[in-house]
């Protein structure tokens, strides 16, 4: 793996795919991140690349694809595109011979996902997914309070808001986030946070059980799985159309373990069996997506594993190709050739 670090002070160059409201985040964090700097912005329009670059502190734009690709000055791609053009896209940055760091879901099924890692390790490149809570320090301690709890006997993760998207829906303008035909459904937009914390802590389960609900277009839009391991379950419930407050809740013989937010987590409580719930010991960062800036800086210098989130980031799209299937949620591109 080519090491960055071949001059001094030379940061790692980012060029950026999506305009979107997190890719605006993505941005910011870019800016606070050392190493890291982001060098062009892609779109679609070059009015529109042009404005996100003003408002977002990128040098420079294009609305040509392979102009962006071919740029030496881009080292690494983050892509924030509808889910439907991950794959296509993050397999184009790869042959280009860029790193990539995706948005969630990073492939909408598993046969796409192998073979983008097939195509990072034949050329020796950093793939990563940027699922946040995963890269956030606050991972590794809800991971040691569970590894605490003893046997594990109950589980619930749950991320259900309500999307500023839907009154608009509720009108008759059905935008990206509501829109099937681009592989989208609240279980890949928002389920996908539960699904990937689930199977980081548990791994894969034994047996999975799906429902969902569908609005008049055929989006998703909400739904709740049960998976089962040895011992016990795991309920994941996920919604873009209702907002549920209530936190995510590990419970094990020795007492439970309370997440309040599954991206942008801001809390996380401990209670032993039969006592009360304390705060432990963590501050949240502003704009947490620092954290995959950095992980993904760290990987291409050499200094961080990236196959650990590779391994999780399989289990979460083989456990979401699962729902999928027991819920009936289909997409378009499901049909198409892979490869």
């Amino acid at each position: 793996m080519k090491d960055m670090r071949d001059g001094i002070g030379r940061d790692l160059g980012i060029g950026i795919v999506g305009t979107g409201k997190i890719s605006r985040q993505f941005a910011a964090a870019l800016h606070a991140t050392p190493g890291v700097s982001a060098r062009v912005v892609y779109s679609r329009t070059s009015e529109t690349g042009e404005r996100y670059a003003k408002e977002c502190g990128v040098p420079s734009f294009t609305d040509q694809w392979d102009g962006f690709l071919s740029d030496p000055n881009v080292d690494a791609v983050y892509i924030a595109t509808p889910n439907v053009v991950h794959y296509g896209q993050a397999l184009d940055a790869l042959r280009a011979g860029k790193h990539v760091l995706c948005e969630k879901p990073l492939t909408t099924d598993t046969a796409r996902f192998d073979l983008l890692v097939s195509e990072t390790r034949s050329r020796g490149l950093v793939l990563m997914e940027g699922m946040r809570i995963l890269h956030d320090p606050v991972f590794p301690l809800i991971r040691k309070t569970v590894d605490g709890l003893g046997k594990i006997r109950r589980a619930e993760f749950i991320y259900c808001q309500y999307s500023s998207r839907y009154d608009s829906y509720k009108q008759g303008l059905i935008l990206n986030a509501f829109d099937p035909v681009l592989s989208n459904a609240a279980v890949m937009d928002i389920g996908v946070y539960p699904v990937a914390l689930n199977v980081a802590l548990f791994g894969t389960p034994n047996k999975i059980e799906a429902s969902s609900d569908f609005l008049p277009n055929g989006f998703e839009g909400n739904g709740s799985a049960t998976l089962d391991y040895d011992g016990f379950q795991s309920t994941l419930i996920w919604s873009k159309i209702a907002d549920v407050n209530t936190p995510s809740v590990v419970s094990g013989e020795n007492g439970s373990v309370m997440i309040d937010r599954l991206s942008g987590t801001t809390r996380v409580d401990f209670a032993s069996a039969g006592g009360k719930a304390d705060t432990l010991p963590y501050f949240p960062a502003e704009n947490n997506m620092i954290y995959e800036a950095a992980d993904l800086r760290d990987a291409i210098r050499g200094e961080l594993d990236p196959e650990p989130f590779l391994a999780i980031s399989r289990k979460t799209v083989q456990t979401l190709d699962a729902i999928r299937r027991a819920a009936g949620i289909k997409f378009l591109s499901d049909a198409q050739p892979v490869g």
